[in-house]
């Protein structure tokens, strides 16, 4: 239940409290005065969108808090469900806007996500307006109402997140499907490719093997000649070895300082070094016959890695490798997507079967729920003022399931004798479908016991008995969960237990909204001027009095 409302600062509203009770409140005043702004604060603090026009004045912030009481029950599921401290005094919503555009959300006190702030407003109140008979046009909303009627809906959200995990693995398996198909038209191409770097059978660093393998070998004969003479120069008798020998024999016994020894010390490594370079060229020369099959080879092995790295657009042996083995990942990987497929077909049978099973019991529901709707609905509307209207909910089934199961619902409807049932569209007027609104929005309510119901203006369309009628259906409802009202219509007001006026006050250049509750002969006035007009007549006077005397059959 509402029981205080407070809003500083937004549209017209300089600063208002609103004390709420138990039963059905109505809010009454002239067009423009500033009742449904009300209504804009409420879905304002619950997660309505805020911008530049919510300030009355922009230098200020903008404030709407609302303090809600709930049932023990109700306080331990909002408490599991949204973390809630200290609940038991009630839940305090505050929204916050700052001149600047920024706004911030508070329960209790504590920040919190605006996406808190709706998901708890929707749990403690609801807002039916003007229009929202509209919405009974759309088949979903229809069905929507079925299920809240037959109290289905965590049956209902059980099946849509069994569906949408049914769907997101169709999705993934469409998306799988088509990267496959479109690797799959250049399998081939990628498989040939694969196999022949396979079969070149790559090695890191070969080239530069090769390339120098293929210079000795097609200069065997020349390395062979000037390998021997390079060794006699060095080994020969009064070679070079010999010469640097005679040299360390002059130089030996002179060595009486550091320098002179290092220097005989670098003669002796020469002559090692030398030695070692004439048995090493003398070695290659041995080796180097010329073979021409080993140099055809080489080359065409050679021809065949520069083919291959132009192919490819590569620069080096070891890039194609890498796109040897990257063509062999991307193949993998369609070997991959094969099986995964096969792995996605079994689960997606696996929630088709749970979709099923979840959506038979939701379609089982609906349909057992459809003559009891029916019936009552045509019991409201009789007292309502259509004696001979007629109702009746049709299912068809859809080709394949949905988000809201496989079945459909349309409402068809007819008030008047003898003409065919057709949807509420085709057949409707406007005031006949606020009345079927009204109806079906009191029976839905009832199964829910909302914790606050709020209509706005839904009387629009109705009046005299009808309206008196509404007045006493929205009185019934107000029986067992707390209503608040805002009504042009003084046959709605009267059976009110609580009567606020809201009214334009003129002052400093700027107006402003204002909200006070009425007195009991206060409300006699104010039933009279919405009968006839300010001031009131003696005859409007006297008909308000009885308005509220009036006991209406329920």
């Amino acid at each position: 239940m509402l029981t205080h409302l407070y809003i500083q600062n937004y549209a017209l509203i300089e600063e208002l409290s609103l004390d709420c009770s138990e039963g059905l409140t109505a809010i009454t005043g002239e067009t423009g005065a500033g009742k449904s702004i009300i209504i804009g604060a409420l879905q304002l603090l619950t997660g309505g969108r805020a911008d530049a026009r919510v300030f009355r004045s922009p230098s200020s912030k903008c404030i709407v808090e609302a303090t809600f009481t709930c049932s023990p029950d109700v306080y331990q599921i909002l408490t599991r469900e949204f973390d809630l401290d200290d609940v038991e005094g009630g839940i305090i919503l505050r929204r916050e806007i700052q001149p600047a555009g920024k706004s911030r959300c508070f329960v209790n006190d504590s920040p919190r996500l605006l996406q808190d702030m709706e998901r708890l407003g929707e749990q403690l109140l609801v807002i039916h307006q003007q229009f929202d008979h509209l919405d009974f046009y759309d088949r979903k909303f229809q069905l929507q109402v079925i299920d809240e009627y037959a109290s289905n809906m965590g049956l209902l959200r059980e099946y849509q997140t069994a569906f949408r995990k049914y769907s997101d693995a169709l999705r993934k398996k469409r998306d799988l499907q088509t990267k496959l198909d479109d690797a799959q038209r250049e399998r081939e191409f990628l498989e040939f490719q694969h196999a022949e770097l396979a079969r070149a059978e790559l090695k890191k660093g070969e080239l530069s093997q090769l390339e120098q393998e293929l210079l000795l070998v097609s200069r065997a004969g020349e390395l062979h000649a000037n390998g021997f003479q390079i060794s006699q120069l060095i080994l020969r008798e009064q070679g070079i070895v010999d010469n640097v020998q005679d040299c360390m024999t002059l130089l030996r016994p002179i060595r009486i300082t550091d320098q002179l020894a290092e220097l005989y010390a670098r003669m002796e490594n020469l002559k090692l070094e030398l030695s070692d370079i004439a048995r090493e060229v003398e070695r290659l020369a041995e080796h180097s016959d010329i073979q021409p099959e080993r140099a055809l080879q080489l080359s065409q092995r050679l021809d065949l890695l520069n083919a291959l790295q132009k192919k490819h657009r590569v620069q080096s042996e070891d890039a194609l490798i890498e796109v040897r083995d990257s063509l062999s990942e991307r193949l993998q990987q369609l070997v991959q997507a094969d099986d995964e497929i096969q792995k996605l077909d079994a689960e997606i049978a696996i929630m088709h079967k749970d979709i099923e099973s979840l959506g038979a019991k939701l379609g089982k529901v609906r349909k057992a729920c459809r003559a009891d709707l029916e019936k009552r609905t045509i019991s409201l509307l009789q007292k309502l003022g259509m004696p001979l209207a007629r109702f009746e909910i049709r299912f068809t089934d859809e080709q394949d399931w949905t988000e809201t199961g496989i079945e459909q619902a349309s409402f068809y409807f007819s008030s008047n004798k003898g003409n065919e049932l057709k949807t509420l569209k085709e057949q409707s007027s406007g005031g006949e479908l606020a009345r079927f609104n009204l109806a079906i929005k009191s029976l839905v309510s009832a199964r829910h016991r909302s914790l606050c119901l709020i209509f706005d203006e839904i009387d629009t369309g109705v009046s005299g008995q009808i309206a008196l009628q509404m007045g006493a259906l929205l009185q019934q409802i107000a029986s067992y969960q707390q209503v608040i009202c805002i009504t042009h219509s003084p046959q709605v007001a009267s059976r009110c237990n609580h009567h606020f006026y809201v009214y334009k006050e003129h002052a400093d250049a700027m107006s402003a909204t204002r909200l006070r509750r009425l007195s009991e002969q206060e409300r006699v006035e104010e039933l009279a001027k919405m009968l006839s007009g300010d001031p009131p007549t003696k005859a409007a006077l006297k008909n308000a009095i009885e308005l509220l005397q009036l006991q209406i059959p329920a």
